[in-house]
């Protein structure tokens, strides 16, 4: 990993205060092996674990806090194969979740995905409309451009969403490395949402709950002593979830 672009240092203390958190995660994890690991290697159009683009200990994070948390109603920002984790989680553990997913372009074809609610628009078309029908313990999952600039689905998620999210609301962002920056070979994307983000958990108004980039640097035994060192890893996949719940 490389702390070139967006690194945040000061950030250290934050995530290191969190990595017991993140270790009793993995543990509870193992409440969930038999339903974790029936998942198959690769067989579309259910989940997966043979894809880069949400790999092993992102896809378990959402499996799990989906499954522990019993959300009501989840809205996600950016559809793929994420939502195939989180519509499995919700069909193995006998759910009522209502899954809503915004994406202009998804990526993955969701055809036979049951229980999910497909818009193919950003989510500034929705307005802040969705932010009453969250309530505590609801889920709101981010897999966005990750590029902050007016206009943008991100500038309007921290302008006009997150402020509005009541105490218990659990907020995903993907592709985040913080305390460290985006890897080297990633500059030309040219993200830069690690900037909001980081000035999110520096406002101590929300808790750190799960950060697989953290975790992979600091907790690789506890990685592979729980069910995720079971789950298959694509070589070269990058793992980068961050769960946090607002306080």
């Amino acid at each position: 990993m490389s702390d070139l672009p967006h690194a945040d240092p000061k950030l250290r203390p934050l995530f290191d205060a969190a990595l017991p958190q993140c270790g009793d995660f993995l543990a509870a994890a193992n409440d969930f092996r038999d339903s974790l690991l029936s998942i198959s290697p690769d067989t579309p159009p259910e989940p997966r674990w043979k894809q880069d683009w949400f790999p092993r200990l992102d896809a378990l994070a959402a499996y799990v806090t989906v499954r522990r948390v019993r959300p009501a109603r989840i809205v996600e920002i950016g559809a793929g194969h994420s939502t195939r984790f989180l519509a499995r989680a919700v069909r193995d553990g006998g759910l009522n979740t209502r899954i809503t997913s915004f994406d202009p372009e998804p990526r993955a074809t969701l055809n036979g995905l049951s229980g999910v609610e497909l818009i193919c628009a950003p989510i500034q078309s929705a307005g802040s409309s969705v932010v009453p029908e969250l309530v505590a313990g609801d889920i709101l999952f981010v897999d966005s451009s990750h590029k902050w600039h007016p206009g943008s689905d991100v500038a309007f998620l921290f302008d006009e969403i997150l402020p509005l999210l009541v105490r218990g609301c659990r907020v995903h962002f993907h592709d985040i490395f913080l305390p460290g920056g985006y890897p080297a070979h990633w500059t030309h994307r040219q993200y830069n949402e690690q900037v909001a983000v980081a000035a999110l958990v520096e406002s101590r108004a929300w808790q750190i709950e799960f950060a697989s980039a953290h975790a992979v640097r600091h907790l690789a035994d506890e990685i592979d002593r729980s069910v995720a060192g079971e789950i298959p890893l694509v070589v070269g996949a990058i793992e980068s979830s961050l769960w946090l719940r607002k306080l």
